[in-house]
């Protein structure tokens, strides 16, 4: 039976992308789909979408008092536009993917007292997720040992796993391998996507041949990878340093100062501050190197790539820490606390997983075991009560 269901989401991609993913799933059974969240929804939507968008006011709670105010009268309009469109809709369902976009919808849910269904994309449960513990009707999880949960609301659990988008599902299947170091490779230098080269015309099945490292600094480009990775090669040969190719997204502003300190060394790489192809970018790589956002890892994983993950030391309940804990724990990520993060240590592991390529296989193996490719319908039927 067709449901109207409201789902709502916003902050980053981390929240975004799953709930999108969800969005398509229950538009494509038939279901009544409305998606709310924040102004940076927009930055998602696609003319594809056949469920409609819709941006509801919202604010991070400030200290100061003129900011707190402001903030208050924002998270007021929201939410008596998000009761506006639930006396018009009056939706069966409201899924929240967390974050305070969420917080404005959760409070008209609550007043007009609509089933409520929380999902936790990382390793703690976070703060408005925790606050509206008590009114879901159900809490999914994407890791099964969530942590920040109280034992009264432990029978509202459901572990569902993470949505993934379909187009990185699909490299599930792919097996992991890497290419032979023994041939000389051509140097594939690219500022961005404004500059031609004429290595943009050299045969693929060459490009092809050389070990590709991803690196993800994720919505806040992660500075400290632009400081610390150029300068971690700097006592590899030549022949190696022509049998890597770096694919780096950083920071709008350092994107050419990233660059340089790459091509000083002599390093092949493409740097820019958004990759629209990353599915295939993901496909390419031969090892990944970013933060610990769940939605991210979680991709990774499911395309079976090993992982060097730098959990971002002020995330909100240090929740990255725990979830790069878990990639650990589970042998598919090399885990380096921000602290720790030098170019001596990246250096060190570089070269340890360049001599010892079996590491790399084994963490490839492990990522893929933790992938959760179905998560996506697990949390569609959740709507469902015998579920």
């Amino acid at each position: 039976m067709s449901k109207k269901i409201f789902i709502v989401s916003g902050g980053t991609g981390g929240h975004i992308i799953p709930a999108r993913c969800l969005a398509n799933l229950l538009q494509q059974q038939n279901h009544q789909i409305l998606f709310f969240g924040d102004a940076k929804i927009h930055n998602y939507t696609k003319l594809s979408d056949t469920f409609k968008t819709f941006v509801i006011n919202s604010s991070q709670f400030q200290k100061s008092i003129f900011s707190l105010a402001k903030s208050l009268i924002k998270i007021s309009f929201g939410i008596i536009k998000s009761l506006y469109f639930i006396f018009k809709y009056r939706p069966d369902y409201i899924y929240a993917f967390g974050g305070y976009a969420t917080f404005p919808m959760l409070i008209a849910s609550t007043i007009t007292n609509r089933k409520i269904i929380l999902h936790e994309q990382n390793a703690h449960l976070g703060k408005v997720n925790r606050i509206f513990a008590k009114f879901a009707q159900k809490i999914a999880l994407s890791f099964e040992e969530t942590s920040g949960i109280a034992p009264e609301f432990k029978n509202k659990t459901f572990f569902t796993g993470n949505p993934i988008r379909e187009e990185i599902i699909k490299l599930h299947e792919k097996k992991y391998s890497l290419p032979n170091f023994e041939e000389p490779k051509i140097i594939d230098n690219k500022l961005g996507y404004d500059i031609l080269l004429n290595s943009d015309f050299y045969p693929v099945e060459e490009k092809n041949k050389m070990f590709k490292i991803l690196v993800i600094g994720g919505s806040g480009g992660a500075k400290i990878f632009s400081e610390i990775l150029p300068k971690a090669f700097f006592n590899f040969s030549e022949n190696i340093k022509e049998n890597i190719q770096i694919t780096q997204q950083c920071r709008e502003e350092l994107v050419e100062s990233t660059f340089a300190q790459y091509q000083s060394f002599n390093i092949n790489v493409i740097v820019d501050s958004f990759f629209d192809d990353m599915a295939q970018l993901i496909d390419e790589s031969h090892l990944i190197i970013a933060r610990a956002g769940s939605s991210s890892i979680f991709e990774f994983c499911s395309a079976n790539k090993p992982m060097i993950i730098i959990p971002f030391a002020k995330s909100a309940d240090n929740h990255q820490q725990k979830n790069a804990d878990f990639l650990s724990q589970k042998g598919a990520a090399i885990v380096i606390n921000e602290n720790e993060f030098t170019i001596q240590k990246i250096n060190e592991i570089f070269i340890r997983l360049f001599t010892e390529k079996d590491i790399l296989f084994k963490m490839s193996k492990n990522a893929g075991n933790i992938a959760i490719i179905n998560a996506t319908s697990n949390l569609s039927k959740l709507i469902y009560e015998d579920f």
